[in-house]
């Protein structure tokens, strides 16, 4: 029996669960996009994480997808789509952290190297931003949250964003997820976010293929904007 011909009441487990397996695996958002009404972020692609042994935060994936990434941002210069990044950055004594950080494990190396991390803008020198580029810093994992990036959006009429950068799970996915619920199409690219451990990238390209956005390689997404 097909799904249009099911009615309340017909939908056993089996149906269900291969209808969510299809969903995580191969759906697809059906918008379109091109350079107009699109803008890149790149998302804390920082030294903390870029550079390698800098930080026990390094992410060697991260480190791996920068010629992609900057291969993306070329295109995107050329085709005069805006480029955003972002930086996670807050205050030496944490007044500006969410309350409870002090007690999540991730928060942890933070603390012990305060004041030497994450307390100035350190964007990744291969891909710096250019001085018309703008810079947004942020307390957090999402983009949105207390900043001014919306704002920046909507005053250059993006509709859709595209999303790279680290990490895939925490500031990447926090940040693509606001996005669709501010009203955004959301592009992400499933090899240009990068995290510390495999199963975790996997694991988060699937929820935002159901839920959240259109999943797409660098390749795939430059062809669309060129």
């Amino acid at each position: 029996m097909s799904q249009k011909a099911r009615k309340l009441g017909d939908f056993d487990r089996e149906f269900v669960l291969r209808a969510a397996k299809e969903a995580y695996e191969l759906g697809q958002a059906p918008f379109e996009f091109g350079p107009k009404g699109t803008a890149l972020i790149i998302v804390d692609m920082l030294e903390e994480f870029v550079r390698p042994n800098y930080t026990p935060y390094w992410i060697p994936a991260a480190t791996e997808a920068v010629p992609k990434i900057k291969e993306l941002i070329k295109v995107c210069r050329a085709k005069n789509v805006p480029v955003i990044y972002t930086a996670y950055h807050f205050h030496e004594d944490g007044i500006d952290l969410p309350r409870g950080a002090q007690y999540i494990p991730i928060y942890q190396g933070d603390i012990e190297l305060a004041g030497q991390i994450f307390n100035k803008p350190s964007v990744y020198s291969e891909i710096a931003p250019e001085p018309k580029d703008m810079v947004i810093l942020k307390p957090t994992y999402d983009a949105f949250f207390g900043t001014k990036l919306d704002l920046v959006l909507r005053n250059m009429g993006i509709g859709t964003v595209i999303i790279c950068g680290t990490m895939t799970n925490y500031c990447c996915a926090a940040t693509a997820k606001s996005a669709f619920m501010l009203g955004y199409n959301v592009v992400f690219g499933s090899d240009i976010n990068a995290t510390d451990f495999p199963e975790m990238q996997e694991a988060e390209l699937k929820t935002l293929r159901r839920g959240f956005a259109k999943i797409m390689t660098a390749d795939e997404i430059m062809a669309k904007l060129r």
